[in-house]
């Protein structure tokens, strides 16, 4: 049966705005879903201040973990510093008739009359200087050490500033402090000219150091008279290789030259050991060994000391002469 032309054009001309009218429907549902969607994938204000709040939480614990984390690392670095330190003192004195290298009180950069020559504490004028570590006349070490200057230095010193050399692509820039390591004053040569306190150098230096702070004093004490001193490896008595202590990490604020000064009698400290690591400090050995040493208090260069941290210096110091090891 056939339809009628006009009903058929009728019916669709009657169909057309539901079509029309089912498709905005579906534009507007699609546009609230969107919008709903993103409504629901938003932060709330309250939301986020939890989230931030958890955030600090957790940074708050994980900070000392990390710092703790990075002393030990650095514990490690400076232990591993000693160690090469001391090994590179073993083959100077193997090349020099045993005697260790000069350790005078005077932070003199004559080549030849220190071991490491210079200043280096706050305000001093090689305090960012590397270039006397560097130099193999004014650093008697350094050959042995492949010319790592890093090696003088605490890892964990944090001192920069502006560099005081003399090297066209350095000066300008910001550097790390040349040197914390510092050498007993009971260890080391010195020569005929500056021996028994002399105020200029001459000779080879092949006498043992006199030692001036350990007798109390200055000037008091003099070569293994009252307190002994080592001006040859082979020739350390008491307290014996393994407990006699030849470089420290000196506290920045009591480091000048390169040689630490400690008093045997006074229960004080003449300069002071370091405390980088957590309160600890470095020391390397006559024997080749290095550790950490963990200190009741922290030591400060020209103060009285804790009388177990200074009796544990004491002992690894110095003895009096005659003392067996």
């Amino acid at each position: 049966m056939k339809r009628d032309p006009c009903e058929i054009t009728s019916n669709k001309m009657a169909s057309a705005p539901l079509k029309a009218r089912s498709c905005h429907v579906s534009i507007v549902n699609r546009h609230a879903c969107h919008a709903e969607a993103e409504r629901r994938q938003a932060f709330t204000l309250v939301e986020l201040l939890v989230v931030i709040a958890i955030i600090g939480i957790l940074a708050g614990l994980l900070l000392p973990v990390l710092s703790k984390a990075k002393q030990k690392a650095q514990g490690s670095i400076c232990l591993n510093n000693g160690k090469q330190m001391m090994t590179a003192m073993t083959l100077y004195t193997s090349e020099n008739r045993d005697l260790f290298p000069p350790n005078p009180d005077d932070g003199n950069t004559l080549p030849g009359y220190n071991w490491c020559s210079g200043q280096a504490g706050i305000g001093g004028p090689q305090e960012f200087d590397p270039d006397v570590i560097k130099d193999p006349a004014r650093s008697l070490l350094i050959t042995y050490l492949a010319g790592n200057v890093k090696m003088f230095r605490c890892p964990a010193d944090r001192r920069q500033g502006l560099y005081q050399g003399t090297d066209p692509a350095l000066i300008g820039q910001s550097v790390p402090a040349a040197r914390t390591f510092s050498m007993s004053q009971a260890v080391g040569t010195v020569d005929l000219g500056y021996d028994g306190y002399g105020s200029s150098h001459s000779g080879v230096p092949n006498l043992p150091v006199s030692g001036p702070w350990l007798d109390g004093t200055y000037l008091s004490n003099q070569h293994n008279a009252p307190w002994a001193t080592y001006g040859k490896a082979s020739a350390i008595g008491a307290p014996g290789p393994a407990m006699l202590w030849v470089l420290v990490d000196e506290d920045a604020n009591g480091l000048n030259d390169a040689a630490f000064a400690f008093d045997m009698v006074d229960q004080e400290w003449k300069d002071a050991p370091g405390s980088y690591h957590n309160g600890a400090c470095g020391f390397a050995f006559a024997d080749g060994h290095s550790e950490i040493h963990k200190w009741i208090a922290k030591p400060a260069a020209q103060g009285d000391a804790n009388q177990t941290d200074w009796n544990w210096m004491q002992q690894r110091t110095s003895a009096k002469v005659g003392a067996s090891p």
